[in-house]
């Protein structure tokens, strides 16, 4: 009992010099090793692009640790062999971040895992319900500054890992890819 009311003051102690921190992504990637099998035949893929925005909501301190949920729509733009396939993912994901000064920013570092939620499909300029699921997992480095008190921006990039399933296409879509991040971020 002593040990548990011990941990309990910590955490409670900690939460004094908590915030809660809100931040808004804008992304691009461009895919450089990806694995797209369809009906059990492996296609080689001509270009891939992934973009997308997602929201961030962390709690955690201005400096150390944070961690927060994610709610991100990731798209997805696959050329291969004369088709492509064109395809959105709504996603629910979780974020843990260490922020550290660097000279005059801030630097932030992060791991994420994001699951499917729901997805859309494109094809010939309409939007059609998909079945995809699957799961996104993601480093990044961000260099924040500072506008204000609680307003920021923030550059940065990362390295995002796929596993995507499509069963009505009997699709599987692995890879990774590296993308750029912008993002504008508030604290409270």
């Amino acid at each position: 009992m002593r040990k548990f009311l011990c941990v309990l003051l910590i955490v409670a102690s900690l939460n004094i010099f908590a915030d809660m921190f809100v931040n808004f992504d804008s992304f691009l990637g461009v895919g450089a090793a990806q694995r797209l099998i369809i009906e059990g035949e492996e296609k080689q893929i001509d270009a891939f692009t992934n973009y997308g925005v997602q929201f961030n909501f962390d709690y955690g301190l201005h400096r150390g640790l944070r961690f927060g949920a994610i709610v991100s729509s990731q798209n997805f733009s696959v050329r291969f062999e004369n088709e492509s396939l064109k395809f959105g993912l709504f996603c629910l994901g979780f974020e843990g971040m260490f922020v550290m000064d660097f000279l005059d920013l801030v630097l932030q570092v992060s791991g994420e895992g994001h699951w499917v939620l729901g997805s859309v499909s494109c094809e010939d300029g309409s939007l059609s319900q998909a079945d995809y699921t699957g799961n996104l997992f993601s480093g990044k480095v961000m260099f924040e500054k500072f506008l204000s008190e609680n307003l920021s921006v923030a550059i940065g990039g990362g390295l995002k890992f796929l596993l995507v399933k499509n069963a009505t296409l009997s699709m599987d879509l692995t890879g990774f890819v590296p993308y750029a991040v912008l993002r504008i971020g508030y604290s409270f």
